[in-house]
């Protein structure tokens, strides 16, 4: 009999217990739209084993007091940090969840809201990262692709289902304010295929100091230095 949807998804997001799990990065963004701070992101990345049988989960909740709250659960593995598996819930006026596994290069989602459910699949390039909208954590992953030198990189819209590409440019090096303290950071430049601009600041990790995306007046900034 084959599985159900859910039941892959949470196996999937479920990280061995075989090896020791490592903390890569977790923290906190202010949110701000307009020069006006509307939130707050809190997240975690961890590391359980190494090379192909690495398995990474990042979790991460946005919560906007005047908007919807979204929590996202996000497995990723392997030597290039592949995702495998992702769970979103927003909540609020538009609350919907959208669950789906990956495996080779299809993708498998269903979307449950108020409206009903629907199942869609799609496929997924080899090199593919994931990027949700108004979640800074995500873009660590883009920045390790980038500081292997990729320019174009396949990026899974979750909300949407779908893949588009992105082209990542360096932009050097500037110094990020974080928390009273300050920061280097290498600076790139995302744009999503019939998407907006965004720049992204990491620190020598690869840890995300700084999110900005100027056509929506968003920015997500670090609480404390890494």
């Amino acid at each position: 009999m084959r599985c159900g949807l859910p039941v892959l998804v949470a196996l999937a997001l479920a990280a061995p217990a075989t090896a020791q799990t490592v903390t890569v990065d977790e923290g906190a963004f202010r949110v701000l739209v307009g020069g006006r701070e509307v939130g707050m992101e809190t997240f975690s990345i961890r590391q359980n084993g190494a090379g192909a049988d690495a398995v990474v989960i990042a979790q991460g909740r946005v919560a906007l007091p005047e908007a919807a709250e979204v929590v996202a659960n996000v497995q990723f593995g392997g030597t290039v940090l592949r995702p495998v598996a992702y769970d979103v819930e927003l909540r609020g006026s538009d609350a919907r969840r959208i669950r789906a596994a990956i495996a080779g290069s299809r993708a498998s989602a269903r979307t449950v809201s108020s409206g009903g459910e629907t199942m869609k699949e799609y496929l997924v390039s080899d090199g593919a990262v994931l990027l949700d909208e108004g979640v800074a954590h995500h873009y660590y992953f883009l920045a390790r692709r980038a500081a292997g030198g990729a320019t174009r990189v396949p990026v899974i819209i979750p909300r949407e289902n779908r893949q588009v590409q992105a082209t990542v440019a360096a932009a050097g090096e500037e110094s990020v304010a974080i928390g009273g303290g300050s920061a280097r950071g290498r600076k790139l430049t995302v744009t999503l295929t019939g998407g907006d601009t965004r720049s992204v600041w990491v620190d020598a990790e690869g840890r995300v100091l700084k999110v900005e995306i100027p056509a929506k007046g968003y920015v997500a900034i670090r609480t404390a230095l890494p």
